[in-house]
């Protein structure tokens, strides 16, 4: 994995969010792709040891932006970087463009990818409609930006975690209208998304995993599949982090 040094065009803190945007002129990210970023900082010093993996949430032609929670040391230290980040090319596999309608369903911070997916589907002059869950536990910034970065949307806010998926897919409502469903959430999400499905649209989901190599060589984002009628595991880094449904083995 080749990294190197990208300009900070701006970013922009709500809560425990940061929108930032960065110089890139190389390769093109496709949409559900990510990139794997360190700060100079910590680049030199090795601390913390590992890059963060995030979705590229946007792409313009010339700068890549990317919508980050902040948990802990990797992330904050990239939330109070101003002038570069060492970030990667695009990697892994992302969502596959076909004709619409599509809908793009997302929850909480892993709206990210439907960004840029939804950025390249009305280039293409392709129908859709996103519909995209605001928990409450998130601060009310949180919610204003979302609704500005995604000023289309269906914002459905939800106050019971485990009745969030719930709550947007009724919402979203009959699935069969669409020709695809491309999904990013947490995992209760995208199972739920799934099992809406049934077998009657096609439905492709990103999945958030913990990525150390971005290669393939630790199997650290191994997700269960099946292959061949049995149950194996891929490497979301590589054979994702964008899989279809009927693929993963939940």
């Amino acid at each position: 994995m080749r990294l190197q040094r990208a300009e900070i065009l701006s970013r922009e803190r709500f809560g425990n969010h940061l929108l930032l945007r960065y110089r890139w002129n190389g390769c093109i990210p496709q949409p559900g792709q990510f990139v794997m970023v360190r700060t100079r900082s910590f680049a030199a010093a090795l601390d913390p040891f590992l890059c963060r993996p995030f979705f590229v949430h946007d792409y313009d032609g010339e700068s890549a932006a990317l919508l980050v929670e902040i948990r802990g040391r990797g992330t904050s230290l990239l939330a109070g970087e101003e002038e570069e980040v060492v970030v990667s090319e695009p990697l892994g596999r992302g969502f596959d463009i076909g004709n619409g309608p599509v809908a793009l369903v997302g929850g909480g911070v892993w709206v990210s990818p439907l960004k840029l997916l939804s950025r390249r589907l009305a280039g293409r002059g392709i129908p859709h409609e996103l519909y995209l869950e605001i928990p409450s536990t998130a601060p009310e910034a949180y919610g204003d930006v979302i609704s500005r970065i995604f000023p289309d949307a269906d914002l459905v806010p939800t106050d019971d975690p485990e009745r969030a998926p719930e709550k947007l897919l009724a919402r979203v409502g009959d699935l069969s209208r669409y020709s695809a469903v491309c999904a990013s959430g947490p995992l209760s999400t995208l199972a739920a998304v799934k099992r809406a499905a049934c077998e009657q649209v096609c439905v492709q989901l990103a999945v958030r995993e913990r990525m150390a190599c971005a290669n393939g060589s630790c199997h650290g984002c191994a997700v269960p599949v099946w292959d061949g009628g049995g149950r194996t595991y891929a490497r979301a880094c590589i054979s994702g982090p964008v899989f279809l449904a009927e693929v993963l083995a939940w």
